[in-house]
């Protein structure tokens, strides 16, 4: 591997620097000749997006056709679907502003302090502004910019190279008044109607359901359909990324019936997120690499509990070493020292494991899609329930069964 020296004083410049003004790193075409397969990245996989090397190895050994992402997933998954390659590894490592992404809103009030903060404590929006400069410098600034070219490789109904999942939950009776934008951008109007949604009993978040962007939007917010080409991938991943009760929501209203709906972190429907995952045989293979990890899950148990959570695909897990061996909250902390050492200890990982894995998948797969040619088999998909929000979305998903844990 090609040694890189610590960043801040060499040719690639600091990690937190703006874009260059030269592309030269960008990725005109999709590589070719590789195992074609969907790359799965989630919030469980890609803990906070600090230890992303593995996209530069996808890049290598095989051909992600599509990206599924969630949570810090979207970080690394958008780069490596604008063909940011290896050598600007900020976009997906250390260059995210995550000392100004935990920047506290104004305080709440005394009552809700034991009542959970109900709209967030935390602002993302550098974090959206991060991303979409680095996206801009790669040629991307909306959906549109994403759409497979004529003739690429593609899995069926889709239009994009990366589909980004976001929960959602409306309320259940619309709300009084017709909201202005500046109201549904505002933090204190944000967490008055959260109050009067919860207080008022409507518990919007046993309606939670899942939201791939822009594939599936017009489903649930027809209002968007027609529009969402020319929305920011940057500003659905500040959505996905936006986890409640910490971080605050997005609220839109639907113009027509006056419910408000709230959009949050994509992992509070699934940690192991795909349009496609549903128990059905695809045309190609699902790949999810998780790369931070707990000590219990290296085992055989978790591999079979695994294989049931993705039966046509395949969940990859790395060990977890001195350099990655990090706790969610402590990203803050680290030094970029040990942050540039996560990141090559992804890169190693990702070189010595994926391409046998990629290798098994796709002759599995192969196999698979033999055996099933001619049938319309669905098998059960198991959700990883890490809290009782998933539980509650599990419960209204045809065709999944919930599994409760402490890991996912």
């Amino acid at each position: 591997m090609q040694q890189i020296s610590y960043p801040g004083d060499d040719a690639l410049g600091s990690l937190w620097e703006s874009p260059p003004a030269d592309q030269a790193n960008i990725r005109d075409t999709p590589p070719g000749d590789r195992p074609p397969f969907i790359g799965v990245l989630g919030s469980s996989g890609f803990r906070a997006s600090w230890q992303t090397g593995i996209t530069e190895v996808m890049e290598e050994v095989g051909d992600p056709v599509r990206l599924d992402l969630t949570s810090g997933g979207t970080i690394p998954g958008l780069a490596l679907a604008a063909g940011i390659n290896r050598h600007w590894r900020r976009i997906g490592n250390a260059g995210a502003p995550s000392h100004k992404v935990l920047r506290p809103l104004e305080r709440p009030s005394w009552f809700e302090n034991k009542n959970l903060d109900l709209a967030g404590l935390y602002d993302m929006h550098e974090m959206e502004k991060w991303l979409a400069s680095w996206l801009a410098w790669a040629g991307v600034t909306t959906f549109r910019d994403l759409r497979y070219r004529p003739g690429e490789l593609k899995p069926d109904k889709v239009a994009h190279r990366a589909g980004i999942g976001v929960a959602m939950w409306r309320t259940k009776e619309p709300y009084p008044t017709r909201c202005t934008d500046e109201q549904l951008k505002d933090p204190t109007f944000i967490r008055r109607a959260f109050r009067w949604a919860f207080f008022g009993r409507q518990f919007p978040w046993r309606r939670l359901k899942a939201v791939w962007v822009p594939d599936t939007i017009g489903d649930h917010l027809p209002w968007l359909k027609d529009e969402i080409e020319d929305h920011s991938p940057a500003f659905w991943a500040r959505i996905s990324m936006s986890l409640w009760p910490v971080c605050q929501l997005t609220v839109l209203q639907d113009p027509r019936t006056l419910h408000l709906v709230f959009l949050g972190d994509g992992g509070l429907i699934d940690n192991q997120p795909s349009l496609f995952n549903d128990g059905r045989l695809h045309p190609f293979p699902l790949l999810n690499p998780r790369l931070m990890q707990h000590k219990r899950q290296g085992t055989e148990r978790q591999a079979r509990t695994d294989a049931r959570r993705l039966p046509f695909g395949a969940v990859v897990r790395f060990e977890t070493t001195t350099a990655t061996d990090v706790q969610l909250l402590t990203g803050p902390e680290l030094t970029w020292e040990r942050r540039d050492a996560m990141w090559r200890q992804g890169v190693e990982q990702g070189r010595e494991r994926l391409p046998t894995v990629i290798a098994e998948l796709t002759r599995r797969h192969a196999a698979l899609t033999e055996r099933y040619a001619e049938s319309s088999v669905r098998l059960p998909v198991e959700k990883p329930v890490l809290h009782p929000f998933q539980a509650l979305a599990v419960a209204g998903r045809p065709g999944t069964r919930a599994s409760f844990g402490f890991w996912s």
